[in-house]
């Protein structure tokens, strides 16, 4: 925990989840997973990505494996009740909540009204308890319900978020408090970020982000009622209204306010040669890449050393040669794209394994006779890279290392008990300019509960 608070970072970037960070209509995730590029090439080595999510500990990690999300640096829960780094509990604004707070009474007022419905039990957190309310008129509710916590001497902060959730918190619990309450923290520490703080929402619980002194904002194109109507009876040149839904909408927000960083780090170039080989691995195993002879070993001459060495986790070690042979006669989209290649996500459980690719984490290139053929339909194969790390060895010379994820996504269907990941280490050899080319690399494979965010 004290690590990130003793950093002082560049950016920050807060963001809601549901129908911000993720949109759930966008099936494949790739205006997400093209946020995640950005942000993990250019702003991930000096900058904050916090999720500030109205959902529990408990629902962020089920989103966290159905979806493509990077792990943020910091994570705050439960409608700004719980700030969670490094998966450990801030104490300090626990005691802060903690002050004048009646959870019980405040619980016992609530029941006397019947149009409220307790959500899931999961999302009861100490701080925080919440409602579904499902009627026409919800405002005759709320003034009900705020009236009677004042009367009986309740301090409460009563919110009401995408036209049905109402959560009831302590007087001093948002997600806009939690955020001043990081940025004290900040202020008293390493300093403020540099360039600045942008938050996004999409929601009446994400109005009091906008409201922190300082903060630029972005409203995502599919935002609710409550929070557009209060964008524009408080427009300024500090929020931006996007185009786009969702991620595509932060992504753009990023570009309107310039935050990218214009001097690019040593660092960035790394991250970008290793981002462009997994990106190239998801499109051939799509089938959306020529995959004949020359083709594969015209990418094989560009992105990888003529020494080049691969040790598969299984321990089998692999030249350029054998992988370009692989890859042009046996790789698993040579002969079927889309939905076959997403199917073999799940693994032909009868296949023997057989090396995958640099980028492509170990994926069993078989018929996908598997469960997976079942799940994946007319979907796409996803990769995406995470948890980035290097040290130089040698001038010119770096040792990098990530988890690479691969996940089959479909309309309509979740396939999080698809997903699989692995830890990769590779050595990447400078080349004129900024090029990078892949000297070595070795694969890990990752349990399961740890490859989400």
């Amino acid at each position: 925990m004290a690590d990130i608070l003793q950093r002082r970072p560049r950016f920050m970037l807060v963001s809601d989840l549901d129908w911000t960070m993720v949109d759930h209509n966008d099936a494949t995730h790739e205006k997400l997973r093209r946020f995640n590029r950005l942000w993990l090439t250019e702003f991930a080595p000096d900058s904050l990505l916090v999720f500030s999510s109205g959902r529990s500990p408990e629902l962020f990690h089920e989103l966290a494996s159905e979806v493509p999300l990077l792990k943020p640096d910091i994570l705050v829960c439960s409608v700004g009740t719980e700030i969670l780094i490094n998966g450990q509990a801030d104490a300090e604004w626990e005691a802060h909540l903690n002050e004048g707070w009646d959870r019980a009474a405040a619980e016992g007022i609530a029941a006397k009204l019947p149009e409220l419905e307790m959500q899931r039990e999961s999302e009861q957190r100490p701080h925080k308890i919440s409602y579904k309310l499902r009627v026409a008129d919800p405002d005759r509710v709320l003034g009900a319900l705020r009236s009677d916590l004042a009367a009986a001497g309740l301090d409460t902060n009563v919110i009401f978020s995408g036209g049905e959730d109402l959560d009831i918190l302590p007087s001093r619990a948002s997600k806009g408090k939690a955020l001043s309450f990081l940025l004290k923290q900040f202020e008293s520490g390493p300093g403020l970020p540099e360039a600045g703080v942008m938050v996004c929402g999409d929601s009446g619980n994400d109005i009091e982000l906008f409201v922190v002194p300082g903060v630029h904002g972005c409203m995502v194109a599919n935002a609710h009622k409550e929070l557009r109507d209060w964008c524009e009876a408080n427009m300024h040149d500090r929020i931006f209204a996007a185009t786009q839904d969702g991620p595509g909408g932060i992504y753009e927000a990023l570009h309107h306010f310039s935050f990218p960083n214009p001097a690019k780090a040593d660092t960035v170039h790394r991250r970008q040669a290793v981002c462009a080989q997994q990106a190239w691995a998801e499109e051939w195993c799509n089938g959306s890449v020529p995959q004949d002879d020359a083709a594969c070993e015209a990418h094989m001459l560009e992105g990888f050393e003529e020494d080049f060495e691969y040790v598969h986790s299984s321990g089998q070690l692999m030249t350029r040669r054998d992988l370009t042979d692989w890859f042009a006669s046996e790789g698993y989209a040579c002969c079927a794209g889309g939905s076959k290649a997403a199917a073999a996500a799940g693994g032909d459980r009868g296949a023997a394994p057989v090396p995958a690719a640099p980028g492509t984490a170990g994926v069993s290139p078989g018929a996908g006779t598997g469960s997976g053929s079942e799940a994946s339909g007319s979907g796409r194969l996803c990769m995406w890279v995470d948890r980035y790390s290097e040290r130089q060895l040698a001038q010119g010379v770096w040792l990098a290392r990530w988890m690479e994820l691969y996940q089959p996504f479909v309309a309509g269907k979740h396939t999080a008990g698809e997903r699989t990941a692995k830890w990769a280490s590779a050595v990447l050899r400078q080349h004129e300019g900024d090029a990078y080319r892949f000297a070595y690399l070795h694969e890990s494979p990752v349990p399961r509960e740890q490859a989400r965010a």
